[in-house]
């Protein structure tokens, strides 16, 4: 295990809700679980979602607390943001598949309702990561990912080009979210708010208070 700076080069830039994301382990851990899994990745319940162990990554641990060693992103070359809108709308030609029973389609409400949303995509030339891990496996892995983030049926977080060399082990270790019991005996301080500090992120067995980057 060394240290390694990951650098993503993106066509279109990307799209995410928050400055902590995408996180690394969890594109790594996509990858790692759609190998292992197969076509069941894609069927997977939340609820019996667990979190991934066996990443080619260093881990830290404080009491019941593990971690991957993996830094928060940071944009290179960034640019600004820029706020799209995008639609959804109930296709009429769908209506002859319809379940039995439905005879008017709500618009107004519901599951069909129509939609006008938005996505801030960031302007930039790629991201950076920092991690501690083995690079061979973690080449091989991210080797099978074409886009990060959201909107990628809409283009966004298209890859062009992953690239890998020496690292920052502190940066590894110190600029991600901490569970706060850990940052104190470390001397980090930030905004502190709850967070999934192992992939996935989104289930309750990852989640704790953080302090933030």
């Amino acid at each position: 295990m060394t240290p390694i700076r990951i650098r993503v080069r993106l066509v279109n830039g990307f799209v995410v809700k928050d400055p902590w994301s995408p996180a690394i382990d969890g594109i790594i851990a996509a990858a790692f679980m759609r190998e292992k899994l197969g076509d069941d990745f894609f069927t997977q319940r939340e609820a019996d979602m667990q979190p991934v162990e066996g990443l080619p990554l260093a881990t830290e641990r404080h009491g019941d607390r593990w971690w991957y060693l993996a830094s928060s992103p940071a944009q290179i070359g960034a640019q600004g943001q820029d706020k799209r809108f995008f639609h959804r709308r109930f296709d009429d030609q769908h209506e002859a598949y319809l379940p039995p029973g439905i005879g008017r389609v709500m618009t107004a409400a519901g599951p069909y309702k129509s939609s006008r949303l938005y996505e801030r995509r960031a302007i930039c030339g790629g991201l950076e990561w920092h991690v501690i891990g083995n690079e061979p496996e973690i080449r091989r892995l991210l080797g099978t990912i074409d886009q990060i983030g959201g909107g990628r049926g809409r283009g966004y977080g298209q890859v062009s080009e992953w690239l890998y060399d020496a690292g920052d082990e502190a940066i590894a270790r110190r600029r991600r979210p901490l569970p706060v019991e850990y940052a104190q005996v470390i001397g980090v301080t930030g905004r502190v708010m709850p967070w999934g500090v192992v992939p996935p992120g989104r289930i309750a067995a990852a989640i704790c208070d953080c302090v933030m980057p």
